[in-house]
């Protein structure tokens, strides 16, 4: 049932977000700002998306290899299928298909490969506090920022200045206080167990158990954060990573010869993560093109809507198309089928969150050596 409600309620979102979005699309415009978009750019920004699925890989190795040595090729293919999952699956179950894919590739304990993913996606958050602060850095509106026409029946007023910087410098400072939390967390592991084991002692021991469960199956994969030397490597090669996501969206601002400054691609991922966070559809669909969208407009309020939506769909297009024909190709290699990977990665964690909320006497360490 929970599941079936975050599916209707991704649903409805996306469908929402598409309808304010598009409702007043001038179509002719738009097609017009597609065949006028200049093909070199295009190409750069492509170009830029495929180098990005490598980059990806690489820092991956860095947090899967120092625990077990995985190919290439192996933890490539395991990617693609669950970002293939992300796009077409609901309920963003993309990350679990990937922790499978790479757990039946290598005949690795799924509760390790899910921990792989998991400081996958921690690593993740230090490219993005960098585009975080690189936005906040650099972006100072001159004037306050006002909405387009076909979208004041959302809200008519001014967005001040002072409220972007504000809201930026709170989304920054939240971003890294939760990044330096994490780590704290990592680096005094026994503190956080005992402290978390007392607080729920006062009020569930069963939900204390399931905690205690999923942060000890959390320690092996984590316990390459504990190298500073592979930590500092993820990082920067997380740093990287987010570069050509900018360099990809830049790539298609000028493709459609718009007028922005060279941060743009900065204040629109930093939009645009904000609004892929929330539930959605299967590939995003609804909250990418309003955070691309919204981005622009607050770079540059004076752009044409129908050719930011023209640039919204190429942007969208440009992550989608690529991620669905090399998953597909990755798992013709697997012999295996998505549906299929979805409903054992369901069972998986249904099994996992039940064997977690059993009590038990003592919850060995698995980081522990």
């Amino acid at each position: 049932m929970k599941k079936s409600l975050q599916i209707t309620a991704g649903l409805a979102i996306g469908a929402f977000l598409l309808w304010f979005l598009f409702k007043d699309t001038d179509w002719v415009k738009v097609w017009r700002a597609f065949q006028e978009a200049r093909t070199g750019w295009l190409f750069v920004g492509l170009v830029a998306i495929l180098i990005s699925f490598v980059i990806r890989i690489w820092r991956w190795s860095y947090i899967v290899n120092p625990v077990i040595h995985v190919p290439f090729w192996q933890l490539f293919s395991a990617t693609q299928i669950g970002f293939l999952g992300n796009f077409v699956l609901p309920a963003r179950i993309g990350e679990v298909i990937r922790a499978l894919v790479l757990s039946k590739s290598r005949d690795i304990p799924f509760p390790k490969t899910m921990a792989f993913v998991a400081v996958d996606r921690l690593t993740d958050l230090f490219g993005l506090v960098y585009v975080f602060l690189v936005t906040l850095l650099v972006f100072r509106p001159n004037s306050d920022v006002y909405l387009p026409e076909d979208m004041k029946a959302l809200y008519s007023g001014a967005i001040s200045k002072e409220m972007v910087q504000g809201s930026l410098f709170v989304a920054t400072a939240a971003l890294i206080a939760g990044v330096a939390f994490l780590m704290l967390l990592i680096a005094r592991k026994k503190f956080f167990l005992a402290l978390s084991d007392s607080f729920f002692a006062l009020f569930s021991k069963r939900l204390g158990h399931f905690v205690r469960k999923l942060f000890l199956n959390f320690a092996e994969g984590m316990q390459v954060l504990l190298s500073f030397k592979d930590l500092l490597k993820a990082s920067l090669v997380s740093l990287l990573l987010w570069t050509f996501f900018a360099i990809s969206q830049y790539a298609v601002f000028k493709a459609f010869d718009l007028s922005v400054p060279w941060f743009a691609p900065f204040v629109v991922l930093s939009l645009l993560s904000v609004f892929i966070s929330i539930p959605g559809p299967p590939g995003f669909i609804g909250p990418f093109h309003v955070g691309v969208v919204g981005g622009l407009i607050l770079v540059n309020n004076a752009l044409d809507l129908d050719s930011l939506r023209a640039v919204a769909i190429v942007a969208h297009l440009f992550n989608l198309v690529p991620v669905v024909l090399i998953g597909i190709v990755c798992l013709s290699f697997e012999k295996i089928g998505l549906r299929q990977l979805a409903a054992e990665g369901d069972t998986l964690t249904v099994h996992e969150n039940a064997a977690a909320s059993t009590p038990s006497a003592d919850f060995p360490d698995p980081a522990a050596k």
